[in-house]
């Protein structure tokens, strides 16, 4: 992993109750300790297959497994295919599965259009169609991901009949913890921000006159940090944030997804809202992580979490059939850290889908493309 999403900037760690996997809204599940069988880092080494799009551009994609509906997943901000590492492989024996690395990131060509989540779900709508990717598909989205794979469903309705969202930077999300957090700690959040975006500008002035290529060990905030346990992959992670083209890509998303601030809604939140998103009676699953608040006093670490908690619950709202899930993790990063319970929702919401494609009234059939 080498990103770190918005309104994540505060957050470390805070221990709540656990409770078990229990099917339930606001039931929680534990981390499982199984053995998880990783994909070879030499997966990761070299692009899989780079489809050319409309506009001569190339994705890399990576796809495994058979099977209908095909799954996609998304990565979060300053993340690519590499952050699902620890599921894919997983997945493929439910159904197909697919990531990819979007324009400017891993082994992608960048784009010269603003890095807006329109444009990542037009680029992904493009993907689906130069692969020949079933249609419909599940979606999967991981911290920026998540909004990035709603902002796809809104577009493309059509072509989606199940949503994962994984710790998903919801609608409003630094909306609702702004809203309860007392002087002086919203300054401070606010300042995040702000040093988030400033930092992700200063990353892309670094990788522009080469110093990152140079001395990446300088820079640890613009690099692979904290480094990739497989050194082979550390190395090649390094090398990809040393280039301007990553880092641009990078800030874009980072200016499109971060609040400025004058105001609580970011360029994206802002354009999602205009879309007046309904998922109908499409399964939807959010999984949240409680334990990743930190750095807060107590008077205000608890009503920041129900918060954010809140807001993330309101995701699957979209749905007549959406549910949180909440998950005793210290990261956000479900899908390396508790990849049990991202492979078991992604198996649930496959199965539903299967069910409801099997059922003559369900309204919606598999399509070659």
């Amino acid at each position: 992993m080498h990103g770190a999403s918005r309104a994540r900037i505060l957050l470390v760690t805070w221990a709540i109750s656990i409770a078990l996997w229990a099917g339930s809204s606001d039931a929680a599940t534990t981390v499982s300790r199984t053995a998880v069988t990783d994909l070879p880092a030499s997966a990761y080494e070299h692009a899989q297959a780079l489809i050319p799009l409309p506009d001569g551009r190339r994705l890399n994609l990576f796809c495994m497994g058979a099977g209908t509906p095909v799954v996609i997943l998304e990565a979060g901000l300053g993340d690519d295919d590499l952050s699902f590492r620890r599921v894919q492989g997983r997945l493929a024996a439910v159904t197909r599965v697919c990531s990819y690395d979007r324009a400017g990131m891993g082994f992608s060509d960048p784009s010269d259009a603003p890095g807006t989540a329109s444009h990542v779900a037009n680029d992904l709508h493009a993907l689906i169609r130069q692969a020949s990717i079933p249609l419909p598909v599940i979606l999967v989205g991981h911290s920026n991901g998540g909004l990035y794979v709603a902002f796809y469903a809104a577009d493309f309705p059509q072509e989606v009949v199940g949503l994962v969202l994984i710790d998903p930077d919801s609608f409003g999300l630094d909306e609702a913890a702004r809203t309860v957090l007392d002087q002086p700690w919203l300054d401070r959040w606010r300042a995040g921000t702000r040093d988030e975006i400033g930092q992700a500008r200063t990353c892309v002035a670094l990788a522009q006159s080469g110093a990152l290529k140079k001395a990446p060990g300088r820079y640890p905030d613009c690099m692979d940090n904290p480094p990739n346990a497989d050194p082979v992959l550390h190395r090649l992670l390094d090398a990809q944030l040393a280039r301007p083209s990553e880092q641009e890509a990078i800030s874009a998303e980072t200016q499109d997804t971060d609040p400025p601030p004058n105001r609580d809604l970011s360029d994206a939140e802002l354009a999602f809202q205009r879309l007046h998103f309904d998922f109908g009676d499409k399964p939807i699953i959010v999984l949240s992580g409680t334990n990743e608040l930190g750095e807060l006093p107590p008077s205000q670490r608890a009503k920041v979490a129900k918060a954010m908690l809140a807001n993330e619950a309101a995701m699957a709202a979209y749905s007549t059939q959406g549910r949180q899930i909440l998950v005793d993790s210290t990261s956000e990063y479900l899908q390396t850290y508790a990849p049990d319970v991202v492979v078991r929702a992604v198996t649930e919401v496959v199965r539903k889908v299967r069910a409801r494609i099997a059922a003559p009234q369900a309204g919606f059939a598999v399509q070659k493309k």
